[in-house]
């Protein structure tokens, strides 16, 4: 671990060394350049592209509203490195996630203060994706891990002048080994359910001959409509010429969307996973002849195909957001992967294609009493009453 240049951009934040009574080592580094990417990544796991040195590292370099990235890394007596994780401040406005009888009150209150609502979050989390940060070492107690880490979460946040902390997303399953944090103040929230599809088929033929005979023909015909639009998908490892046409179909796409918004992306977005990630990362372009029409930026690592950020241009959507879906599908049965991940919202679409809900919970902490009480009512805020879910495959499949 080189800690020379990191030492030096913790001082310049007072994120000095934190020590426990558990002897314990906790250091806030504020670049990554100061932290050695093979020891980062052998504890991350193969698994995680989300918690990767090249993730992170992207991400650090693109720019997104007005976030800042900390890195706090756990090392025992004897310098091993045990626990790592990924916090970032980022303004969020709450006002979006107000129940719908307090937003007028809020809004005429916004206009005699501007801020109102507009807070600074310190969220632990791979960011701007859906999973939690926490890499921990096996054969080591989880518990004191956990709060060492908390120690240099609560620390930023203060330094930060930031109000609120959120620790997110946690599958059920997940939750008790994180249950330590709630002994520091912490409640358990519902975050929106993740949409993901289980990739159980050997190929694409059998992933279609398990759907019921009207959901199959649905999509056929969707994929058939876009075709004789001359509407093609391709698969590109290197995109970061597409850049500037990404970022401004993905901000058309926020225009349209009537969700929750708050990741501005720009360029360097697309140009830092790219260059960082190479092959973990690609981009799904839908062409009209020669014009791109639309685009889903996808990761993967050794299980699993995730799906960030999509955007499409100006004009009807032409059955473009189908098209990416299955060619993600296609691709995730290609590399022999367990699961496509499809992120928050659109429910009763993506389960057309097959995917399932399953809850996510996140952890929240604030110094304020009135952010205490509006965080107890986020579960009713930000879990949706879920549409009707269509069950597509025949029962042998899991209907």
């Amino acid at each position: 671990m080189q800690t020379s240049g990191a030492n030096a951009a913790a001082s310049s934040l007072s994120l000095a060394s934190l020590k426990t009574e558990d002897g314990l080592r906790v250091e806030v580094f504020t670049s990554l350049d100061a932290i050695d990417r093979e020891r980062w990544d052998e504890l991350a796991g193969p698994g995680a592209v989300v918690r990767s040195y090249d993730y992170l590292r992207a991400i650090a370099g693109a720019g997104i509203n007005d976030c800042r990235y900390f890195y706090p890394v756990v090392f025992d007596a004897d310098g091993r490195l045990l626990a790592h994780c990924c916090v970032y401040t980022i303004t969020t406005d709450l006002l979006q996630i107000l129940p719908p009888i307090l937003q007028p009150a809020a809004r005429a209150l916004r206009r005699l203060w501007p801020r109102f609502l507009q807070v600074k979050i310190t969220e632990c989390a791979s960011p701007h994706v859906i999973g939690h940060s926490f890499s921990l070492r096996s054969g080591f107690e989880p518990a004191p891990l956990l709060l060492a880490l908390e120690s240099a979460i609560d620390r930023i946040a203060a330094l930060s002048g930031s109000p609120l902390l959120v620790v997110r997303d946690f599958r059920n399953d997940e939750l008790p080994q994180v249950a330590p944090l709630l002994a520091r103040g912490y409640h358990r929230v519902s975050n929106q359910p993740q949409a993901r599809i289980p990739l159980r088929w050997k190929n694409y033929e059998h992933y279609l001959a398990s759907m019921r005979s009207r959901y199959r023909k649905d999509l056929g015909r969707r994929l058939r409509r876009a075709a004789a639009q001359a509407q093609t998908v391709s698969l590109e490892t290197s995109f970061a010429h597409r850049a500037d046409t990404c970022a401004e179909q993905v901000r058309l796409s926020y225009e349209r969307s009537q969700g929750i918004k708050r990741e501005m992306l720009g360029p360097a977005y697309f140009r830092q996973l790219d260059e960082q990630l190479g092959e973990r990362s690609s981009l799904l372009v839908v062409m009209q002849g020669e014009r791109m029409v639309g685009h889903g930026v996808v990761l993967h690592d050794d299980t699993q195909l995730v799906a960030t950020y999509s955007g499409r241009a100006a004009g009807p959507p032409d059955d473009i957001w189908f098209q990416l879906l299955d060619a993600a599908v296609r691709l995730g049965l290609e590399r022999g992967l367990r699961y496509l991940n499809l992120g928050l919202g659109s429910y009763e679409a993506k389960s057309l294609m097959g995917a399932e809900v399953e809850a996510l919970s996140c952890l929240t902490r604030s110094r304020y009493g009135l952010l205490n009480w509006l965080m107890r009512r986020v579960p009713h805020a930000m879990e949706p009453e879920i549409p009707h879910l269509h069950h597509i495959f025949h029962p042998a499949e899991g209907d």
